[in-house]
């Protein structure tokens, strides 16, 4: 590959990085607030993400650890300021809102995470509802039970 190709393709990448950053901070988010509604981010929650980070094309334009790294910053700011690091978090998802494509992907994303530990308490419902009325997706029935 020649200069002129290496130039091109690294520019391609970081144009790509830019171009789905929105949706990347969106799913660590809503990712974030689902997994940590019952109190804890389970081992199976985590190996879950990383699935998640290498089979999604869009996410895998992105170092996986900077993905991972912005999930564990929401997970800390729950931690330390509940409410404060909640309304971040629906900012940060409210962003892609009016990509319905994408919106529905995250929500679905941040459903399948909870998943992984074989149960769907009724706080990380009640999360992924909160987070399918800031994207504008119509709330799945099964988060309504």
């Amino acid at each position: 590959m020649t200069i002129i190709g290496q130039i091109r393709d690294a520019i391609r990448s970081r144009s790509e990085r830019h171009r789905h950053r929105p949706f990347m901070e969106a799913t660590m988010a809503a990712c974030a607030l689902v997994a940590a509604a019952d109190g804890t981010v389970s081992f199976s929650e985590r190996v879950r993400l990383d699935q998640m980070l290498e089979s999604l094309e869009t996410l895998q334009t992105f170092d996986p650890h900077e993905a991972v790294n912005r999930f564990n910053d929401h997970i800390e700011r729950l931690g330390e300021d509940p409410e404060a690091a909640r309304r971040e978090i629906l900012e940060a998802v409210a962003r892609i809102a009016d990509d319905a494509e994408e919106a529905s992907l995250v929500l679905k994303l941040c459903i399948a995470l909870s998943r992984a530990d074989g149960q769907f308490a009724e706080s990380e419902r009640v999360a992924a509802r909160q987070i399918a009325e800031t994207l504008g997706v119509a709330v799945p029935d099964y988060l309504n039970a």
